[in-house]
């Protein structure tokens, strides 16, 4: 045979040896990659207000992933830590946002019981919980329904809980020094830690120490002056929301003013022109924050009253969770009166979210809207937008405890009893 040509039958031979190594090079690995790949366990957990689906988990000792998607209206957090030791979660995933799903990394988790939970203020305490149970003998998730029984437990006890006990009364009326013939009114912002729910603190700012800040009553013709200290870590700002003032009192750093940086103090001065209604205060800079975390309060022009008894009700679905007046159930005050008692309640809206009002047992007569006077027109339900405030009027005919809520159903009651938006009318 021709060298040459056996030259070339051992070099084809040699090329296709070649190509049959890198083949089988690169199944080997794609292999490799695939049992790699399989030993990570992917969880996925749904959020919403206010439960995690599945809520008991249980899976094998080892590499693990979690893919979580909020379909709640609201933002929530996803962490898993062992029993106690919340503060060192092994997963922590933060601000999920609405329609929003988020990948862990992989961690490595052994054989014992881990809880998970969301964390922001009242969600743990409404529902958002589980436990993931890491066993050999685990092979798939799983969710553990409560019993009827266990339900009826958790409503009884949160229910026989209100009005709870906490830290902290907001929205207290403050009365103002008079100096030459003006009604002066002293707020400090500063951080304080404020008491939700029993037992949950959370970090927040304040006026004058309460969530909400000081209720200001004034009347038409009233010459005022507030005066804001600030001892927040941040630029401020004070916006009288609805009143009628100059340009200049207005309280929007770089448009109307400066903003007030830490330590300085800022003098507000105007007269009252407004008709009686109801009306705000609360941070115009930083404000989704400052606002979410506590500088808002309510201002009141006062006038000729037709009711015996009033209450201001102010919404809130930020940091602090679901709250009436800077509570959550059942840590929020309820509503007493009198048998045939003429009750005004005025509802504000500070938060981000619609709020329908609905008041059991009666129609209300919502006679103001955002500081001025309406014709009269029956409801039993309200729905407050943010910014928006209401005054109603209805006579307390029937005795009971009547319950006051929102109506989005997740910002007041889950499968562990009543949160959040949710007071009652106590007629005696």
């Amino acid at each position: 045979m021709n060298v040459w040509v056996q030259v070339i039958i051992v070099s084809l031979l040699v090329l296709i040896l070649g190509v049959l190594v890198l083949i089988y090079i690169q199944n080997f690995s794609s292999n490799m990659d695939m049992d790699v790949k399989s030993d990570v366990q992917t969880i996925s957990v749904d959020v919403k207000e206010f439960k995690f689906t599945p809520s008991e988990i249980q899976i094998k000792p080892g590499k693990v992933k979690f893919v979580v998607t909020n379909s709640g209206v609201g933002p929530h957090e996803f962490l898993v830590y062992e029993s106690g030791k919340m503060t060192s979660p092994i997963v922590a995933i933060k601000n999920i946002a609405s329609g929003q799903t988020k990948e862990s990394d992989v961690v490595e988790m052994e054989a014992e019981i881990y809880e998970m939970g969301c964390h922001l203020p009242g969600h743990f305490e409404a529902g958002m919980k589980g436990s993931i149970t890491v066993g050999a003998s685990a092979s798939q998730s799983s969710e553990k329904v409560m019993s009827y029984e266990e339900m009826d437990k958790a409503h009884e006890a949160v229910m026989k809980a209100f009005p709870a006990k906490t830290e902290g009364i907001g929205g207290q009326i403050i009365e103002p020094t008079i100096v030459d013939g003006v009604k002066v009114f002293e707020l400090t912002a500063k951080p304080i830690k404020w008491e939700v729910s029993p037992g949950k603190f959370v970090d927040s700012y304040a006026y004058n120490g309460q969530v909400p800040g000081p209720e200001i009553r004034v009347k038409q013709g009233d010459k005022v002056k507030v005066v804001l200290k600030n001892e927040i870590p941040e630029s401020t700002s004070i916006h009288f929301h609805g009143v009628d003032l100059p340009f200049s009192q207005d309280g929007v750093p770089f448009i109307s003013q400066p903003p007030v940086h830490p330590g300085e103090t800022y003098v507000y001065e105007f007269t009252i022109v407004d008709v009686p209604g109801t009306f705000m205060y609360h941070s115009h800079h930083n404000a989704e924050q400052q606002v979410d975390k506590g500088l808002f309060g309510t201002f009141i022009v006062e006038g000729k009253k037709d009711w015996d008894v009033e209450y201001t009700l102010v919404t809130g679905d930020g940091t602090h969770g679901f709250t009436l007046n800077g509570k959550g159930f059942p840590a929020t005050a309820p509503i007493v009166v009198k048998k045939d008692q003429r009750v005004l309640v005025r509802i504000l809206n500070d938060g981000q979210m619609l709020h329908p009002m609905h008041l059991h047992g009666f129609d209300f007569q919502v006679v103001a809207q955002d500081g001025k006077p309406v014709t009269p027109y029956i409801r039993d339900t309200l729905t407050v937008a943010p910014g928006e405030r209401y005054d109603i009027l209805f006579t307390a005919s029937k005795e009971g405890a009547w319950p006051f809520h929102c109506h989005v159903l997740s910002h007041v009651e889950s499968d562990h009893g009543m949160h959040g938006m949710v007071t009652a009318v106590i007629v005696q």
